[in-house]
């Protein structure tokens, strides 16, 4: 018996030092296991931020190539830039001998101001001479002892002219024996004393602010021409120019606030300061199919927007930017969303996820096309057939977003996009809801691109108050645009009335009512009783 328990004691023994290895062999394969599965989770992390990384790298390059082999590409030969390099070190060269001469010639001769005041217009420019004559029985009792003659510049469409006004003096005996001189009082002038006429001042602004030719070229081609004026005299033009036409988009602000819906955007612009330039910011607002409006600020924030919409009370069409959040909130406006923006969100997942990307683009070009549809039915029906047609698509496509949305990473292009279109259903899908709404924010950012492609020429704003001038003039003429009105003779009959415009009728004269305006016999009258504008318009 002895010998018996001994040997069970002893297999037991060996069987429980077994099962303990068998413990210890299942414990640490359970914890390699937790290791490896935490490396798996670790490396599918990684590999889904590199994969994001990619992508982004990817869109960067894409992007990058657009803008160095497309039509931005700035491209010089070598043969060229040493060329160049020879010419300017040549003309160092010479400027240096100049300088050296100058210097010598300073310490010989007393140094000489320069003659100020107006110079004189170029001899070989055509002259249109008008003489002004006071009232009859002046000429009639009194004797011509002279004559006032004061000279303007004026453009017409077949070139500069100057417009010599005359008016002659006459000396008046009065009853108490004393001469009285009498002359005609000279013609009003956009900018009294001023030298240039309403029609070259036209010029100048729509050159500027719709053809984007900065200043300084126009004092060049001026300068071809024979005729001499600085860049900064035709910049002390714009100023009183701008207060003078701003009653006008004033008055068209106003109206605006009472629009239906309005198409609002926003870029930046540089201010030039005494260190670096400060950032500004314009923005443009298009009310209905009435009026384009640019308004300048320095801040890009909730406070300026509403300080924009003051009073607004109905659809705002705009992109998805934060700015516009607090309006939504605490003002009775209405958000609707830009097709075009969730668009291009999806243009530019192209290159990471074609397939998604494809999809996508393939049910927003279903929606334009069933909103294209409709178009031209009276607003009565177009809501409806917009519903029956492109309700539909439009479901089917958020549907589509919430199933992928599962599938893509967040942060990829793809994921962005559909994140985008998911936060804004309720604002794109506004456009069902009223016929009258445009299913994109195009409109605002076409207009948007005059100060777009102006910037690219004149890079900066000189102030504050001149982007406020610049405000006021591509307002006008973004509206004439729209109207299908022709802005250089807009604005040279504006400069024409407004002296003697009254206030209270200053919207007459916006582009919406201006074929309206000049059909009306007043208008007709005090045009046609202008004699510069009788010039330009030969």
């Amino acid at each position: 018996m002895s010998t018996c328990a001994f040997t069970g004691r002893a297999n037991f023994d060996i069987h429980g030092a077994a099962v303990q290895d068998v413990a210890e062999q299942i414990s640490e394969l359970n914890k390699k296991l937790v290791n490896v599965a935490e490396q798996r989770d670790r490396a599918t992390h990684e590999r889904d931020q590199y994969q994001k990384l990619y992508e982004l790298a990817t869109l960067e390059l894409s992007r990058l190539r657009r803008h160095i082999f497309g039509q931005k590409a700035e491209k010089v030969s070598t043969g060229q830039m040493q060329m160049a390099f020879s010419q300017v070190q040549k003309l160092v060269e010479e400027l240096q001998g100049a300088a050296a001469q100058s210097s010598a010639r300073t310490k010989q001769s007393p140094r000489q101001a320069k003659p100020h005041g107006r110079q004189p217009l170029p001899e070989h420019l055509p002259i249109e001479r008008i003489e002004l004559e006071p009232a009859q029985h002046i000429r009639d009792s009194g004797t011509r002892i002279g004559e006032e003659i004061s000279e303007t510049l004026e453009w017409r469409r077949g070139g500069y002219v100057r417009v010599q006004v005359v008016r002659p003096k006459y000396a008046e005996k009065r009853a108490d024996g004393a001469t009285q001189i009498a002359v005609a009082e000279p013609p009003c002038k956009p900018i009294p004393k001023g030298l240039a006429g309403p029609g070259l001042l036209a010029r100048v602004i729509v050159s500027k602010f719709a053809d984007h030719l900065p200043l300084h070229r126009q004092s060049e081609m001026f300068a071809r021409e024979k005729i001499t004026l600085a860049p900064s005299t035709l910049g002390g033009w714009l100023e009183p120019c701008s207060a003078l036409l701003k009653p006008v988009v004033d008055a068209m602000f106003r109206a605006a606030m009472g629009a239906h819906c309005i198409a609002i955007d926003a870029t930046g612009v540089l201010v030039q300061a005494k260190s670096k330039c400060k950032r500004g910011h314009f923005w443009v607002m298009v009310a209905d199919q009435d009026h384009v409006l640019f308004r300048f600020s320095r801040k890009h924030n909730s406070a300026t927007v509403k300080t924009l919409l003051p009073d607004f009370k109905g659809y705002l069409l705009a992109d998805a930017a934060k700015v516009y959040d607090q309006l939504y909130n605490d003002a009775p406006v209405t958000e609707v969303g830009c097709w075009a923006h969730c668009r291009r969100r999806f243009f530019d997942a192209l290159l990471t996820d074609a397939e998604r990307a494809h999809v996508a683009l393939a049910f927003i070009r279903e929606i334009y096309a069933a909103h294209d549809a409709t178009r031209d039915l009276p607003p009565s029906k177009r809501t409806a057939a917009r519903r029956e047609r492109a309700g539909p698509v439009v479901a089917r496509f958020f549907e589509w977003t919430d199933a992928e949305s599962l599938c893509a990473l967040p942060k990829s292009p793809i994921g962005e996009a559909m994140t985008y279109a998911r936060n804004q259903r309720h604002a794109l899908t506004r456009f069902l809801e009223d016929g009258s709404l445009r299913l994109d924010n195009n409109a605002a950012e076409l207009a948007l691109r005059a100060q777009a492609v102006g910037r690219k020429n004149w890079l900066f704003v000189g102030s504050d108050d001149g982007a406020e001038w610049n405000t006021t003039f591509v307002s006008l003429i973004a509206s004439c645009k729209l109207h299908g009105v022709e802005p250089w003779a807009y604005v040279r009959d504006l400069l024409c009335l407004l002296p003697t415009w009254p206030a209270d009728r200053a919207l007459a004269l916006a582009p919406k009512y201006w074929a309206k305006t000049c059909e009306d016999r007043d208008t007709q009258r005090i045009l046609e009783a202008d004699l510069f504008r009788r010039i330009s318009a030969d």
